[in-house]
């Protein structure tokens, strides 16, 4: 059976604790909340950057760098808006489409997917006075923050001039409270006796690799745990991670 494809989601919330009663229930064009992209990126990347103040003695031609600031990471996507159709499931099926009782894909396509990506993301809120705070998800990767910048270029066209094809390059910043911080560094901390449900797709030398920063433990946690198979993980299996003094 193959999996079927994941697609990349973002879901709105008010503000930057991300609480599930902060949730966004519907956007203020009636789209659902989250909104998921029609064709998942290439490729993403992340970027970090410290600043420092470099102070140049008199005279001289270079100094000590000395730490000033980290800033948030930052998380660079590039979407593609296809309005040709060509993505769409049976696309070229015309039999198929008509018995799913499929409507013809809309020649406003590209435009309604900006719309809906902006409004979930970029557009302000008058009732929260600021744009929505976003997670980004796509399979095991998760990204919290806002949006910063936003880039659309088209590349083709129908006769009217309707765009049918566009590349929208978004830019999105860290942005996480200070009460949440606070509670991942706890919930992080190897010293801490920590229970997981087991989802899709994890294995135990991974669980291990994110709780301990080291996957070298596995075998000392499926002892722990009776795991007679650690290979063979249920999702909804509960699984305990001691402190690692503990099993080290």
């Amino acid at each position: 059976m193959i999996d079927k494809i994941k697609k990349l989601r973002i879901t709105a919330y008010k503000d930057s604790t991300y609480a599930s009663d902060k949730k966004i229930g519907k956007f203020p064009n009636g789209a659902d909340n989250p909104f998921y992209v029609l064709i998942n990126p290439t490729s993403f990347s992340i970027n970090h950057k410290i600043e420092y103040n470099n102070q140049i003695p008199v005279g001289g031609t270079t100094g000590e760098s000395q730490h000033s600031k980290s800033l948030p990471p930052s998380l660079q996507l590039e979407f593609l808006f296809d309005g040709t159709g060509v993505t769409e499931l049976n696309s070229g099926n015309t039999l198929i489409n008509k018995i799913k009782n499929k409507k013809p894909f809309a020649k406003t396509a590209v435009l309604d997917q900006i719309a809906n990506f902006y409004i979930a993301t970029g557009t302000y809120d008058g009732k929260i006075h600021k744009p929505y705070n976003v997670t980004v998800n796509w399979g095991e990767f998760e990204y919290q923050g806002v949006l910063s910048e936003f880039t659309i270029d088209y590349k083709l066209f129908n006769n009217d001039g309707t765009p049918l094809r566009a590349i929208g390059k978004a830019t999105f910043v860290g942005a996480v409270s200070q009460e949440l911080e606070a509670a991942r560094l706890k919930k992080s901390s190897p010293d801490l006796t920590h229970k997981r449900t087991v989802q899709d797709g994890d294995t135990l030398p991974l669980m291990t690799e994110r709780i301990y920063g080291d996957s070298k433990y596995y075998l000392e946690v499926a002892k722990i745990n009776g795991l007679i198979n650690f290979r063979q993980l249920k999702p909804g299996q509960e699984l305990f991670f001691p402190p690692i003094e503990k099993i080290s």
